[in-house]
């Protein structure tokens, strides 16, 4: 009896929560996200196994959520609502590092096909290549492929490094990724 009155206190508060957030309140939000955020986190973690990635799955989810509050048919549920937005954007994030570890592999695949009909000559090439497809990039982007590569360092890592955010590190790789493909395919010469 005592349990379920807690319930439906809490629902209460939160309905009326999630009412005063549709009509723009902030701090009614940022309560909202207090109360969820534990719930948010285990779940992009369960899915990501990485902190830094889980805990910027949860914060973009925040921002989809609150952008997108009047959206919300059922205001009693707005932990499996959010639940399912944080379980979308971290399958998406692992979709996208599929998708680019793909796409460095396939370069490099076709270069060690090439490699193949004169190994030492067409490795010594590839090196060439590389190395002038990386002193081609920007300079923060060479700097964050050579702590990455070179330095064996972890995007967390180059982040305290740089003092830069984790997602901006993140986002010079894939587009140090992006610009890299591009120059050893023999694009943008």
């Amino acid at each position: 009896m005592k349990a379920d009155l807690l319930n439906e206190n809490f629902l209460h508060e939160e309905i009326t929560l999630i009412r005063r957030a549709r009509a723009g309140d902030r701090e009614a939000f940022g309560q909202l996200m207090e109360t969820h955020a534990p719930r948010a986190y285990r779940i992009a973690f369960a899915i990501l196994r990485n902190q830094s990635d889980a805990e910027d799955t949860v914060q973009e989810a925040f921002i989809t959520a609150y952008k997108s509050i009047k959206k919300l048919e059922k205001e009693g549920s707005f932990g499996s609502w959010l639940g399912r937005i944080v379980t979308t954007r971290a399958y998406d994030l692992l979709r996208k590092r599929q998708r680019e570890r793909k796409a460095v592999e396939a370069t490099i695949s076709i270069h060690k096909t090439a490699m193949s009909h004169n190994p030492a000559e067409s490795r010594q090439d590839f090196a060439l290549d590389l190395h002038e497809a990386i002193t081609r990039l920007p300079e923060l982007h060479r700097l964050v492929i050579m702590l990455h590569y070179s330095e064996d360092a972890s995007t967390d890592e180059i982040a305290r490094t740089l003092n830069r955010p984790v997602g901006t590190v993140r986002r010079i790789l894939s587009e140090s990724y992006r610009l890299l493909r591009l120059y050893l395919e023999g694009g943008d010469r």
